[in-house]
């Protein structure tokens, strides 16, 4: 769920952020780690219901435990930022990433397990805003194309992750947790190479969002909702139409494939189609394949399709907005708590669905959902032509 940064603010006088060689390093390798880390629950539902003893919909409170976490990461970092370094708020950061994996790989019960991914979260949304942050208003050139690169990082992370669980998760899941920890801390070190803070422009008004911000931030909510919800639960629903569980999860890791391709392509659509088109298009799209994917042959196809279709709407829905405001990288800093309480609040919704209607409604659920992150949109292309 990470995109594009407004950089407009970058060129203007106040503390500046170096980050030499090694610190690029970490930033990449914490961009895969969290990848992985956030495409994990997914193939990881069934294992925690047996494990844990208890139902689907009970296990995916992982999905809403995971992103409380990094919805208070992100508001302490919106926070902290200001005022703290960049090296100690990421030192920070890496250090809760590490003890939420601890945490993970320890937990003898359920309500252990989710603490410990409420501390990933913690780590994750810290490092969301952070990482983006001190990229974008570093010095040096070519900023925006090393954020899509870095991005990149998190969609092969995110490949990778549904992958291991898949082959590892069942006997060897405390391995795993246990060496996502280690590489955390193994992080502390590089991330030395980031000094200076961010700059930092005073606030005008109240400095809450407007309106035409509002429908933004309803928009994120519901486009990460569909994101979580997909990479979330179409392991669960493949198996229910008959394919085995490692198939199930590598067309899981196909999605997040494809998410990780359709950021890439998107580089290469023309300037002259606005990015309201973009966004409404890839919203469209994703809600017609996923009531496709209601038919079982064609469920992996119609997922796939959906993984391409929505790959663009975070970053582009962030530079249409930057387009909307421009100088005004407060209102795209109110994008990333946004994304995080679309994973606390539809996760957990659509979990309550599927226990009501079954698993072999969960494309249709997802669609609506998709269709009200279409709807969002599309209020907001409307808003500005009044």
């Amino acid at each position: 769920m990470t995109g594009v940064i407004d950089i407009a603010t970058e060129g203007r006088r106040g503390n500046r952020v170096f980050l030499n060689k090694a610190a690029l390093g970490a930033v990449a390798a914490c961009f895969l780690l969290m990848g992985a880390l956030a495409a994990a629950y997914g193939p990881l539902l069934e294992h925690l219901a047996r494990r844990f003893e208890i139902s689907l919909p009970v296990a995916s409170e992982v999905f809403s435990a995971h992103f409380a976490g990094a919805l208070v990461g992100v508001l302490v970092s919106m926070w902290a930022m200001e005022r703290a370094s960049g090296r100690l708020s990421v030192w920070t950061a890496l250090g809760c990433l590490g003890l939420g994996c601890a945490g993970v790989a320890l937990a003898a019960s359920w309500p252990a397990f989710l603490t410990g991914v409420f501390v990933i979260g913690l780590g994750f949304g810290a490092l969301d805003l952070g990482l983006n942050q001190l990229v974008a208003h570093s010095e040096g050139r070519r900023r925006s194309a090393l954020l899509n690169a870095l991005n990149g990082a998190y969609g092969f992370g995110a490949v990778a992750g549904p992958l291991l669980i898949s082959r590892l998760g069942e006997q060897h899941l405390v391995v795993l947790y246990t060496g996502a920890a280690v590489l955390a801390v193994a992080l502390v070190p590089a991330a030395a190479g980031i000094s200076g803070r961010l700059p930092v422009v005073p606030r005008k008004g109240s400095g809450r969002p407007g309106l035409l911000v509002a429908i933004f931030l309803v928009a994120f909510v519901f486009y990460v909702g569909t994101e979580t919800g997909v990479g979330g639960w179409m392991t669960s629903h493949l198996e229910s139409v008959g394919l085995r569980s490692l198939d199930a999860a590598s067309l899981t890791s196909g999605f997040w494939l494809a998410m990780a391709a359709g950021r890439l392509l998107a580089v290469l659509i023309p300037d002259r189609i606005p990015p309201s088109v973009v966004v409404i298009a890839g919203s469209a799209i994703a809600s017609v394949a996923l009531v496709v994917a209601l038919s079982g042959r064609a469920a992996p196809y119609a997922y796939i399709v959906t993984g391409l279709a929505i790959a663009p709407i975070f970053p582009t829905g962030i530079a249409w907005l930057v387009k909307l405001r421009p100088g005004d990288s407060r209102s795209t800093s109110w994008l990333f708590p946004a994304s995080m309480v679309g994973g606390v609040v539809i996760p957990a919704g659509i979990g309550f669905a599927v226990a009501w209607l079954g698993i072999g409604w969960a494309p249709a659920i997802l669609s609506a959902v998709a269709i009200c992150t279409l709807a969002a949109f599309a209020l907001a292309q409307l808003y500005r032509r009044e």
